[in-house]
């Protein structure tokens, strides 16, 4: 049977890469960082497509894996759809980027994650849960974030070390990607008035999943590092000033890796590590769905995207449904026990500092101006959501 070619076609296709997953294959366009996963008739219909530009031929090797006929029309609208055969992408933005950690080598940053340096985050990890668990004057409390006489001025140091610890453990992650070849980028940008950190790390989908492991938990390993050099240095006798110091840095490493384990909803490292070590491609949602198919009612779309996952997706769902609701008590129980406590702490301090101090005053001064950044950081989201949403009722968002 005679057969044409479509050259476009085929110049389209050949922008996707494929990569073999475990059951499935992933397609995708990481200029765009858009992957799909697809079953193997999926990979052959797209592989043939890159080697002939016939969906004549396409659709025959792919029904002939499928056992079934294919059809090729419905699977290249749905590639469209996925923004899979979009136009090249373009150059990738460089602003921001961190340039001098973009220039550390792959074999440099393979010796960060070799097995002598997985050998010490772990003894890292078990010196730190063991002083925690057996040092009790050594856990930390809410009450060491004010390690100076000044709650403003702890409160403005507080920011700087979040924003120190934040820094290194994506640039953790980033060197982890480096080190097993994974084109990544390390920024410092913004959301509203915050400085945060982006590590891009999308292609990490096509390396085997068993490779992908040290790079989610690498923010987590020098986490664990820098708090068990902070409780060995208070057992050693460090104190004074650089011991709250210390221990104000225990505080925040703490917080960090409870939450990053207890926000698995909200798609931590843990959640990242968890569902790539359980096989799954989108287990936040099929959780999601199978949480509220058994408290609620789902929406007919709800219903059809919940039998449209994967069955590996949705198996794993019925039970991490469980760790899924946990963690949200886990993060409620640290808001109680310890955001409250220093939000209510903070309040007390500048309220006293505003009506008893005169209007000159250091005390009067450094209160108003943290009443103001937490006044901003308050309202500037929702003023924001609500702009956005004008907006787009405008047309003038989409």
């Amino acid at each position: 049977m005679a057969t044409s070619t479509d050259e476009d076609l085929r110049a389209r296709a050949a922008r996707l890469t494929i990569a073999h997953d475990g059951e499935t294959w992933i397609l995708g366009r990481p200029e765009l960082g858009v992957f799909v996963a697809v079953p193997e008739p999926g990979a052959v219909f797209v592989t043939t497509l890159q080697d002939t530009g016939s969906l004549e031929q396409a659709m025959a090797r792919a029904g002939d894996v499928a056992g079934e006929p294919v059809d090729g029309a419905d699977f290249l609208e749905g590639l469209t759809a996925a923004g899979l055969l979009d136009p090249p992408g373009e150059a990738p933005d460089t602003r921001g980027r961190v340039k001098w950690i973009e220039g550390v080598s792959p074999r440099t940053a393979a010796r960060l994650f070799g097995r002598v340096a997985w050998s010490c985050y772990g003894a890292a990890a078990v010196l730190a849960v063991g002083l925690l668990l057996f040092r009790p004057d050594l856990r930390p409390s809410w009450e060491d974030a004010w390690f100076l006489p000044s709650p403003g001025l702890s409160l403005l140091i507080w920011l700087l070390l979040a924003m120190a610890c934040g820094a290194l453990h994506e640039a953790w992650h980033w060197l982890a990607g480096r080190a097993i070849g994974v084109p990544a980028a390390f920024r410092v940008s913004y959301r509203g008035l915050y400085v945060v950190y982006e590590t891009d790390l999308t292609q990490i989908v096509t390396v085997p999943r068993d490779r992908r492991h040290g790079v989610y938990l690498a923010g987590m390993a020098i986490d664990v590092v820098v708090l068990a050099a902070a409780l060995g240095a208070r057992l050693l006798g460090v104190g004074g000033v650089l011991g709250d110091l210390l221990a104000a840095v225990s505080l925040l490493l703490v917080v960090n890796l409870v939450w990053q384990w207890a926000a698995l909803p909200l798609r931590s490292d843990a959640y990242a590590l968890l569902a790539n070590a359980l096989r799954c491609h989108n287990l936040y949602r099929a959780t999601w769905l199978m949480a509220k198919s058994r408290l609620f009612r789902l929406t007919a779309p709800e219903a059809a995207e919940l039998s449209g996952t994967s069955e590996r997706d949705q198996s794993v769902a019925r039970w991490f449904v469980i760790p899924y609701v946990a963690g949200i008590a886990v993060m409620v129980w640290m808001f109680a026990t310890i955001v409250l406590p220093l939000a209510v702490s903070l309040g007390e301090w500048g309220l006293a500092q505003l009506t008893s101090g005169t209007v000159t005053s250091a005390g009067f001064l450094e209160a108003l101006a943290v009443a103001v950044y937490l006044a901003v950081q308050l309202c500037l989201p929702p003023a924001l959501a609500l702009r956005e949403r004008r907006l787009r009722r405008s047309g003038r968002l989409l």
